[in-house]
């Protein structure tokens, strides 16, 4: 299995992160809020504007293992929360340590931004394995949502999480 190195990536990139997204609603529908023709349907801009959020795994031959991404409010009251969004790792991946690794460099990150004071994620409930790995890194279950998202011809609940930063 090939080592990955977690990176942002430049804009001209935009393309494989469409295409990891695009991998990613295909794989788990019940973990994101766009469809594949929404996810299809985003204008190029917005893939170019919204890599600027996101820590990618990237193989030794410059592949795309994984995502997660990092979204701050842009209101005055809610800019100091940290929203982790598009957490993702290509299955061939899985159990490898990346979405712990995508998951303490959103955290580092975090920490070295003194605008950011919390980090909130939501988690679909029946998503065991992301629930434990958040909970492992230190974030804590602080609510509820019935449900949250429709996928697969049925209604997903989700964990509100987050983390308060030192």
């Amino acid at each position: 299995m090939p080592q990955c190195k977690i990176t942002k990536l430049p804009p001209s990139r935009w393309q494989d992160y469409k295409n990891l997204r695009i991998e990613a609603v295909i794989d788990s529908p019940q973990s994101f809020t766009s469809t594949v023709d929404e996810t299809h349907a985003e204008p190029d801009t917005a893939w170019q504007s919204k890599i600027k959020n996101m820590f990618f795994a990237v193989t030794d031959d410059g592949q795309l293992a994984g995502m997660a991404g990092c979204v701050c409010d842009e209101k005055e009251k809610l800019a100091h929360i940290g929203h982790v969004v598009s957490v993702y790792v290509h299955p061939e991946y899985r159990r490898q340590g990346i979405g712990r690794q995508l998951l303490m460099a959103i955290i580092e990150y975090s920490q070295g931004n003194p605008s950011i004071k919390k980090l909130e994620l939501g988690v679909i409930t029946t998503e065991t394995a992301a629930y434990a790995l958040y909970t492992s890194v230190g974030f804590k279950k602080v609510g509820e949502l019935s449900m949250a998202s429709w996928a697969n011809n049925r209604f997903y609940d989700e964990y509100l999480m987050e983390m308060v930063l030192k």
